[in-house]
C-alpha cells in the first residue's frame, strides 16, 4: 500500500462500439501498475460519466457533471470523421477549465502517401489544437501495434511536468473525494459475485462509514432485493480459491504489466482478501487513511450494483457518495449541534 492522489478521468471518443474507451481504459490501468506508487498518483476512468456516441460529446448542458467532475480529459478520435472539429471543441473547453486536456488521433500523421486534401486537413487539425494549448498525439489506425501505442501516448502525456501541475489542484481537493468504492465482478466464486469495496486514499481518518448496497439493470432501473451479501457455504469458497485460476481471476492494482478490470482497481489482491471479504460481518465504522475494507456480495442476473456510503471528515462533515458520483455534504458538526 502506498498514498497516493485519485486523478478522475474522463474519456471522451466518439466511437460508438466503445472499442476506443475500453482500449484507453486498459491503458490507464497499465500506467497504474507501472508508475502509480512512483509518482503518488492513482488514475480512475469515470465510466458512465461521458457518452460514447457523437451526440453524447456537447458538455455544453452538463459542464458541472463532466469538466469540474474530471481531473484528466482524454479525447480519442479520428480526425477524418466528420464529428473532429466537435471533439476538437470539447479538448479546447476541457483546457480552458484547467484540466489537463489530452488528444490522441486515431490516425497516422501527415506523410507523402496522402492525399493533399487530407493532409491538409490533418495539419488543420494540429494546429488548431495545438493554438489552444493541446499538442495531438498521433496513436495510428488500430494496427496491431494499436495497444503499445496507447501505452506509450499516456507514458510520454503523463510526464513530471504535466503530473506536476495535475497534483496542484489535487493536493486542494477536500478529502471527502478521497473516499472511493471500487465494485469488481469476482468470476472465480461465481457469475453474480461481486466484490464492493470502501478505499480512504486520504491522509486523514474518517469515521461514521455506512455502507448500503443495492442492485440495478443495465438502464439503471432498481431491482428490489437485487444485492444481499453472498452466502455460499465457506467450505465451498475455500475450495473455489484453492483450485481456481489466479491471478488472471483478480488483477492487482500494483504490479508489473498488470492490469485491473473497470471501472476501478481491485484490492483484493489474494486468496485472504477474498476469505476476509466472504467472512466479513459489516464494513468497520471508521478508516484509517490508506485503508480498505471489502464485501462480498450476489447480484441477479445482468444486475450491477449500486453502492451507497456515508462518512464524517476530519472537519465534522458529514458526505454520503452513490458509486462514483461527487460526494454530497450532508451536514456539518456546527449544524449538529445548533439542531
Amino acid at each position: 500500500m502506498f498514498a497516493a492522489h485519485v486523478a478522475e478521468v474522463v474519456i471522451a471518443t466518439p466511437d460508438d462500439s466503445g472499442r476506443l474507451r475500453a482500449a484507453v481504459g486498459y491503458a490507464l490501468n497499465w500506467w497504474n501498475g507501472i508508475s502509480a506508487e512512483r509518482h503518488q498518483i492513482v488514475l480512475v476512468s469515470s465510466i458512465g460519466q461521458h457518452g460514447t456516441a457523437a451526440e453524447d460529446l456537447d458538455l455544453a448542458d452538463q459542464p458541472a457533471e463532466t469538466l469540474d467532475h474530471c481531473d484528466v480529459f482524454i479525447a480519442v478520435f479520428d480526425p477524418m470523421r466528420p464529428d473532429a472539429a466537435k471533439v476538437m471543441g470539447e479538448v479546447a473547453r476541457a483546457k480552458r477549465a484547467g484540466k489537463l486536456a489530452l488528444a490522441w488521433l486515431v490516425a497516422e500523421p501527415p506523410s507523402d502517401g496522402l492525399g493533399a486534401a487530407d493532409k491538409a486537413w490533418l495539419s488543420d487539425v494540429t494546429q488548431r489544437l495545438t493554438e489552444e494549448g493541446t499538442v495531438p498525439r498521433f496513436i495510428g489506425d488500430g494496427d496491431s501495434r494499436f495497444e503499445s501505442r496507447l501505452q506509450a501516448a499516456i507514458t510520454d502525456d503523463l510526464v513530471i511536468t504535466n503530473l506536476s501541475t495535475l497534483t496542484v489542484p489535487l493536493n486542494s481537493t477536500a478529502p471527502n473525494r478521497h473516499v472511493t468504492t471500487y465494485r469488481t465482478p469476482v468470476a472465480l466464486l461465481g457469475p453474480q459475485i461481486w466484490a464492493v469495496t470502501v478505499m480512504n486514499h486520504g491522509t486523514t481518518l474518517v469515521t461514521g462509514v455506512t455502507v448500503s448496497v443495492d442492485a440495478v439493470d443495465s438502464a439503471g432501473n432498481d431491482l428490489p432485493d437485487g444485492a444481499s451479501r453472498s452466502r455460499q457455504a465457506i467450505a465451498d469458497v475455500f475450495a473455489k480459491l484453492r483450485a481456481g485460476p489466479w491471478p488472471a481471476e483478480h488483477r492487482r492494482l500494483i504490479g508489473p504489466g498488470v492490469v485491473s478490470p473497470a471501472p476501478g482497481p481491485s484490492l483484493l489482491t489474494d486468496r485472504m482478501d477474498l476469505l476476509a471479504a466472504h467472512t466479513a460481518l459489516d464494513f468497520p465504522r471508521w478508516l484509517r487513511p490508506n485503508q480498505h475494507a471489502s464485501a462480498l456480495y450476489e447480484l441477479e442476473g445482468n444486475a450491477s450494483p449500486r453502492v451507497h456510503i456515508q462518512f464524517e471528515d476530519e472537519s465534522g462533515e458529514v458526505w454520503s457518495r452513490t458509486n462514483d458520483a461527487e460526494p454530497e455534504r450532508v451536514s456539518s458538526s456546527t449544524e449538529r449541534h445548533t439542531s
